[in-house]
């Protein structure tokens, strides 16, 4: 198959298959979903990626029909339908479908959608806008709830950048879809977690490249003018093994520590084949 979708034991192409009106997804945001990618019928990092979804499942008090272990084994069971060698795979748990009313009466539903799309490639330079972080206080959660995202993602298409940097307070926190770093001094400068953004799975794997190449790290809280004035500015993301920018609001940044970026992508490029090919075996 070219892509698949899977609804509470129902497969078919996405387009095909239907899922209830009265869905919660759909009418709350009532879901939450974790995303990875797989080339060669291998996923990267799917144990870190389940796990995410199940603390965010339970933060939001929904309990999973299926075991992490069962749920990890029925998505690779998908990956292997699929025909193309790079896809995405998407993840959810939603509170089901009933009656439109606040309080759950309802059992999760389990989604999945696997369709073709390429990881980004190193040679990437991203460009990004910045806007306020208008939105909600709950963003450690990977909720369905996107709505301020996909408008700066919007913003960000409409004047041909490719993310959108959001800040809060006078600090960075991450971007739309992506989280932000940076090189600074021979350092890694990445915010803190602390529930107030998504603590990135390809992240923590950069912040793991920086310690087998002797790259110091501080997980501090920095402004918009720091970041603009970095050596180098980092993207990373489930697509995005890691990736850098080369202007930020049409100001022109980066480009003082090429070697630096250079070694992390060459570990975390290395390492998302070699996962991917572990878990395809």
């Amino acid at each position: 198959m070219k892509e698949i979708a899977y609804y509470n034991g129902e497969t078919a192409e996405a387009e095909k298959l239907k899922v209830p009106f009265l869905e919660r997804t759909a009418f709350f945001g009532d879901a939450v979903y974790d995303v990875t990618y797989a080339i060669s019928h291998g996923a990267f990092a799917l144990k870190e990626h389940v796990e995410r979804l199940y603390k965010s499942a339970a933060r939001v008090g929904l309990e999973p029909p299926l075991a992490p272990t069962e749920f990890a084994e029925l998505v690779r069971s998908l990956i292997r339908r699929c025909d193309d060698e790079e896809l995405l795979v998407y993840m959810q748990f939603s509170g089901g479908a009933g009656r439109r009313e606040h309080a759950r009466r309802t059992s999760p539903s389990v989604w999945v959608y696997i369709f073709p799309k390429k990881i980004e490639s190193r040679e990437k330079r991203y460009r990004l806008i910045s806007a306020p972080d208008i939105r909600y206080g709950l963003c450690g959660i990977k909720t369905v709830n996107l709505l301020p995202n996909v408008l700066a993602a919007n913003a960000a298409a409409q004047t041909g950048a490719d993310e959108c940097v959001f800040v809060r307070g006078g600090f960075v926190t991450e971007c739309a879809h992506s989280n932000v770093s940076m090189l600074k001094g021979g350092e890694l400068v990445a915010p803190p977690a602390r529930g107030q953004i998504l603590e990135g799975i390809s992240l923590s794997h950069l912040i793991k490249a920086c310690a087998e190449e002797g790259v110091p790290v501080s997980r501090r809280f920095f402004s918009l003018e720091e970041l603009m004035g970095a050596d180098e500015v980092l993207i990373t993301s489930s697509g995005v093994p890691l990736c850098t920018c080369e202007r930020i609001d049409g100001v022109k940044v980066g480009g003082k520590d090429g070697r630096t970026a250079e070694r992390l992508a060459d570990v975390l490029y290395g390492q998302y084949a070699l996962c991917c090919a572990l878990d395809g075996r």
